[in-house]
C-alpha cells in the first residue's frame, strides 16, 4: 500500500471516532405499532402543539394517529369517520392550515379525476370538512401541452397559509394547453383562478416549478423548447399571478439557452423578497456527463433578474479528488435549497448513479446508488460561507432518482419501497441526519466506501455542518447500544420548537416502530468549543 493511500484511509476512518455530543435528545415515543410497508406518510407537528401521523394507502385508505403536546395519544374520542373508506386515491399533499390539517386526496380512477380536501381537527383528529375542490374531465393526452407528472399539484407557501392548485382544465381549443390554477389564502379562502397557456401555442412549455408567496402572487417556473431543422434550444420562462388577476404575466429569464436543461426549481426568500432561481443542465458532450447547476435571483417588484452564475463545489471536489482517487471528482446534482430565519440560505446536492439494463429491447432501471452529499452556505446576499461533504452509498433497486426529488417532496407524496426509504437523508439547520454502517462495518479499503444494501448493520447518525473540515465527523442520534435507524425522510423539524419528530424502527422488531420526539440543541459556535477545551 503507497503511504499516501494509507494516510488517506486512516483520516478517513478517523470520521467515526470522535466521541458523541448530546445534540439531539430524545423527549418521548409513542407506542409500538406495525411499520407501513407501502402507500405515503406525512407527520405533522401542529402550532398547538399536538403531533399528527397519516399514513395512506389505496387498497387501505387513511389511517390517522394523534398525539397531544405531552406525545400522549388522544383516542379518548369515538371516531364519526371511517377514515379508511376513503381508498382508490392518492394522497397528492398534507401540511397545517389554521391549527389543522389538510389533506388533498386525488382519485384519477373514474372517468372524471377528482381531487378531496379533507380538514382535521388538529385538537380532536376529528374530520371537519370534506370538500370536492377539483371535478375534471379526462385529461386528452394529444392536447396536454404542459408537462407535469399528475393531473393535480398542490403547492404549499412555507411562510404561510397559502397554498395553490395546479390542475387540467378541459377546453375545445386545440391550441390550449388546458391548465388552471387556484391561489388559496388563509381559512381556504380562493383568492385567484386563472387559466394557464403556454407563452406561444407553437413552442412545447416544460412546467419545472412554482413558488406561493403569500396571498399576493404566485410564481411559476418552466422552459419553452424551440426545435428547428439546425439546432434546438430552451429559454427558461417566468410567469407570474398577482393577487385577484385572471391572467398571467410572463417574463424572459436570463438562463443560459441551448442547454440541456435536466431540472429546475424556485424558492422564495421573505427576508430580502427575491426569487431564489435554479437550473440544472447537463453537458452531453463529454466522456462522462456532468450536471452544471446554475443560480440566478429575481427580485420581485422590480422583475429585475441576476445574471445567473454557476456553483462550483472547489473545496468539495478538492476532497473527493484527495479521499476517493484522481479520477473521483465530486459529480452531485442540486436537490434542494433551504431558507434559514436569516434569510440566509443552503443549497444541498448528492451524487446520484442510476443503472440501466436493457430488458426486451427496454431500458430498465435496475438500481440508484445514492452517493455523497454536499452542502454548500450562503449568506442572505449570496455570498458563500462555507461547504462540506457527507460520504455515503446506498443503493435503492428499481428506482430512478433526479435532480431535485428532496425538493419535489416537499408537498407532493411519493409511493417507494419503505425498506429504502431508511435510506435517504435528511437536512436540517446546521445537519445532516443518515442511517449509515457502524463502525465495524463502514471500514474503508483503497478509498471506497462500501454500499448499503440493506440496514441491519447501519445506526442513525448527525452530521454537524460547521468548522473548516469538509468531512465534518459524524455522532450517533440514539444510544449505541440500542442500534436503532429512523426515517428520516419523512421526519417533521419544527425550527421555532427545535424539535424533530420521526419514525424509529425498534430494535427488537424488524416489523414495528415508534413516534420519537427529539429536541435538537443550538449548534455550537467554534469558539465555545475552544472556551470549553481550555
Amino acid at each position: 500500500m503507497k503511504p499516501m493511500r494509507k494516510t488517506t484511509i486512516l483520516y478517513l476512518l478517523a470520521w467515526f471516532a470522535i466521541p458523541a455530543h448530546a445534540q439531539f435528545t430524545t423527549v418521548a415515543e409513542s407506542p409500538a405499532f406495525q411499520e407501513p410497508e407501502d402507500g405515503s406518510a406525512r407527520i405533522l407537528q401542529l402550532k398547538n402543539g399536538n403531533t399528527l401521523f397519516l399514513h395512506y394507502t389505496a387498497r387501505q385508505g387513511l389511517a390517522i394517529q394523534l398525539f397531544d403536546s405531552a406525545h400522549r395519544r388522544i383516542d379518548t374520542l369515538p371516531s364519526v369517520i371511517n377514515w379508511a373508506s376513503y381508498k382508490n386515491g392518492n394522497l397528492d399533499a398534507a401540511f397545517e392550515a389554521g391549527g389543522n390539517a389538510a389533506l388533498f386526496i386525488s382519485d384519477r380512477t373514474q372517468k372524471h379525476p377528482v381531487m378531496r380536501r379533507l380538514t382535521v381537527n388538529g385538537h380532536t383528529g376529528q374530520l371537519q370538512e370534506d370538500s370536492v375542490i377539483a371535478d375534471l374531465d379526462k385529461v386528452n393526452l394529444r392536447k396536454k401541452k404542459v408537462n407535469t407528472a399528475s393531473d393535480f399539484l398542490v403547492i404549499k407557501d412555507p411562510w404561510s397559509e397559502s397554498y395553490a392548485v395546479w390542475m387540467y382544465f378541459n377546453t375545445d381549443e386545440e391550441a390550449d394547453g388546458g391548465y388552471q390554477i387556484v391561489h388559496f389564502g388563509a381559512g381556504h379562502r380562493e383568492i385567484s383562478r386563472a387559466r394557464f397557456r403556454n407563452f406561444d401555442n407553437e413552442v412545447p412549455f416544460q412546467y419545472w416549478d412554482m413558488a406561493v408567496i403569500g396571498e399576493e402572487q404566485l410564481c411559476i417556473l418552466g422552459m419553452e423548447e424551440h426545435r428547428t431543422v439546425d439546432k434546438d434550444s430552451t429559454v427558461m420562462k417566468l410567469a407570474t399571478l398577482e393577487k385577484g388577476k385572471i391572467f398571467f404575466s410572463f417574463h424572459d429569464l436570463k438562463f443560459p439557452k441551448g442547454l440541456n436543461t435536466v431540472g429546475g426549481f424556485i424558492k422564495y426568500n421573505p427576508h430580502t423578497g427575491q426569487l431564489l432561481l435554479m437550473q440544472a443542465v447537463k453537458d452531453d458532450e463529454k466522456k462522462t456527463s456532468r450536471t452544471t447547476t446554475y443560480l440566478a435571483t429575481v427580485k420581485l417588484h422590480s422583475m429585475n433578474v441576476s445574471y445567473s452564475k454557476e456553483i462550483y463545489l472547489d473545496k468539495v471536489n478538492r476532497k473527493s479528488l484527495e479521499v476517493f482517487g484522481p479520477k473521483e471528482e465530486y459529480a452531485g446534482v442540486p436537490q434542494n435549497i433551504f431558507i434559514k430565519h436569516d434569510g440566509s440560505y443552503a443549497i444541498v446536492f448528492e451524487e446520484l448513479d442510476n443503472h440501466v439494463r436493457m430488458m426486451n429491447n427496454t431500458p430498465t432501471v435496475v438500481s440508484t446508488v445514492l452517493a455523497n452529499v454536499a452542502v454548500v452556505d450562503f449568506n442572505a446576499e449570496g455570498k458563500e460561507l462555507n461547504s462540506w461533504m457527507i460520504p455515503k452509498r446506498q443503493i435503492n433497486q428499481g428506482v430512478i432518482m433526479k435532480p431535485f426529488y428532496l425538493k419535489n417532496r416537499e408537498n407532493v407524496q411519493e409511493k417507494l419501497n419503505w425498506n429504502d426509504r431508511y435510506k435517504f437523508f435528511t437536512y436540517i439547520p446546521g445537519y445532516i441526519l443518515i442511517n449509515d454502517l457502524d463502525e465495524k462495518h463502514k471500514l474503508l479499503e483503497r478509498g471506497k466506501q462500501p454500499a448499503i444494501r440493506e440496514i441491519s448493520n447501519c445506526q442513525g447518525y448527525f452530521y454537524q455542518l460547521e468548522g473548516e473540515e469538509t468531512i465534518p465527523g459524524r455522532n450517533l442520534v440514539f444510544a449505541p447500544e440500542d442500534r436503532q435507524v429512523a426515517m428520516f425522510s419523512i421526519a417533521d423539524y419544527d425550527a421555532g420548537k427545535r424539535r424533530l419528530v420521526t419514525l424509529k424502527r425498534i430494535p427488537e422488531s424488524r416489523k414495528d416502530v415508534k413516534l420519537v420526539w427529539l429536541d435538537v440543541a443550538e449548534p455550537e459556535k467554534p469558539e465555545t468549543r475552544m472556551a470549553k477545551g481550555n
